[in-house]
């Protein structure tokens, strides 16, 4: 090889900092679009992976990088294997954990997360549209009240103790707009948000000023993330779901 060991350092950061750029955008615009890191809390997770996997590689090239070395390919290739490895477990990690569905639950909504939701539990779905959990994006969902009281108090009791609640059961998946009317009992006024976000108050007045024109004009729900909740905009006719902001919802 031609290169000197703080050439090939430089090449190998290069090649590290455009890998990291691509996979940044499949998580945060693809598995978790904003703000969707705020309600889980990903974007630290991520970028200490990040930051290890894109420097470290590198770090390691200039340490054991010798053009006179015999093994300098059979080096270089354990570093690159290293090195991908980990980002591929890191990927991983972020990919099984993150959000699948936004679930309508009776006065708000719901993240619900991949790694929530087992082959077992899938197992009960009898609607095949739940079956399977989406790979792109956060799919608008609902889930429907338990009718039989015995089942209803099980789940009760499950989530009081800190186990699974209804939106972490598919098998009372129903698809969004079967719960329209009860969407729009709950739709509360956009400018009920400045009374929660003092903090943000120039936020809360352009987001009522944008909507402010429209005939079916949005109000919100909130959303329960598992760092911090988040505002849903949603139309009260359609009851469309235009958008999700990162202001406090309650």
């Amino acid at each position: 090889m031609n290169f000197n060991r703080f050439q090939a350092f430089r090449w190998h950061l290069f090649g590290s900092m455009m890998v990291g750029l691509v996979t940044a955008a499949l998580v945060f615009l693809v598995w978790y679009p904003w703000p969707l890191p705020v309600a889980t809390g990903v974007t630290a997770i991520f970028v200490l992976l990040l930051a290890v996997d894109v420097v470290m590689g590198p770090c390691i090239t200039l340490v054991v990088f010798n053009p006179a070395k015999k093994s300098l390919r059979f080096d270089m290739t354990v570093v690159l294997l290293l090195q991908i490895g980990a980002l591929l477990y890191g990927l991983h990690a972020v990919f099984v954990a993150r959000p699948v569905y936004m679930v309508f639950n009776s006065d708000r909504f719901d993240l619900v997360y991949a790694n929530d939701l087992s082959p077992e539990k899938r197992g009960k779905v009898t609607d095949d549209r739940f079956r399977s959990l989406p790979w792109l994006g956060v799919e608008v969902i609902a889930v429907q009240k338990i009718k039989d009281v015995k089942e209803r108090n099980e789940v009760l009791f499950s989530a009081v103790l800190g186990g699974d609640d209804v939106p972490q059961l598919p098998q009372y998946y129903v698809p969004y707009a079967e719960l329209k009317a009860e969407v729009q009992n709950r739709i509360q006024p956009l400018e009920k948000l400045a009374d929660f976000n003092k903090d943000k108050s120039r936020e809360v007045d352009r987001l009522v000023t944008a909507y402010a024109s429209l005939q079916d004009k949005p109000g919100f729900l909130p959303l329960k993330g598992k760092v911090e909740d988040l505002t849903v905009v949603v139309r009260r006719d359609s009851t469309e779901v235009v958008e999700v902001v990162d202001l406090k919802p309650w």
